[in-house]
């Protein structure tokens, strides 16, 4: 068995997004306990999956499309996000995904790392962090989401 056959073999089956983190800790929910992964933070929606087939493609399923909005308050320097729960913005695909290297899962063209039951892709500068009024970006952060294999 070559190295791309173990990972493919690997990756086939359903893998739940288990994090979603930024570089930042919020309490989105007041609870009084910040985090990093919004997940434990967002009651939106906690059964994004993604689901690899022996033949070449891969499903999401419940993935949650609706956007956060960042700011940092001009006076106290919190960082906040505004979030919208509607079931609306609940979508999904499919793609084919393939075996770039050991390891490396690509679907189209994001990577994702496979090690052991974990497969994580970070989006390099993708959370725009806004000023209270939302009219200049103030800094940008790295969003990682990781799926456990189910």
């Amino acid at each position: 068995m070559s190295c791309s056959d173990k990972s493919e073999h690997d990756v086939i089956g359903v893998w739940l997004l288990t994090t979603r983190t930024i570089d930042l800790p919020f309490d989105v929910n007041q609870d009084g306990v910040s985090n990093t992964n919004l997940i434990a933070e967002i009651d939106c929606n906690k059964t994004e999956t993604l689901t690899f087939d022996n033949n070449g493609t891969v499903s999401s399923g419940n993935e949650f499309s609706n956007p956060l909005k960042y700011y940092i308050e001009n006076d106290t320097n919190v960082y906040r996000i505004i979030s919208d729960c509607n079931t609306e913005g609940i979508i999904s695909f499919a793609s084919e995904f393939e075996i770039a290297e050991e390891r490396i899962i690509k679907i189209s063209d994001r990577v994702y790392l496979l090690s052991g039951d974990t497969l994580t892709t970070v989006y390099e500068n993708s959370v725009k962090i806004y000023n209270e009024d939302f009219t200049e970006v103030i800094e940008t952060k790295d969003l990682k989401l990781t799926y456990t294999k189910q």
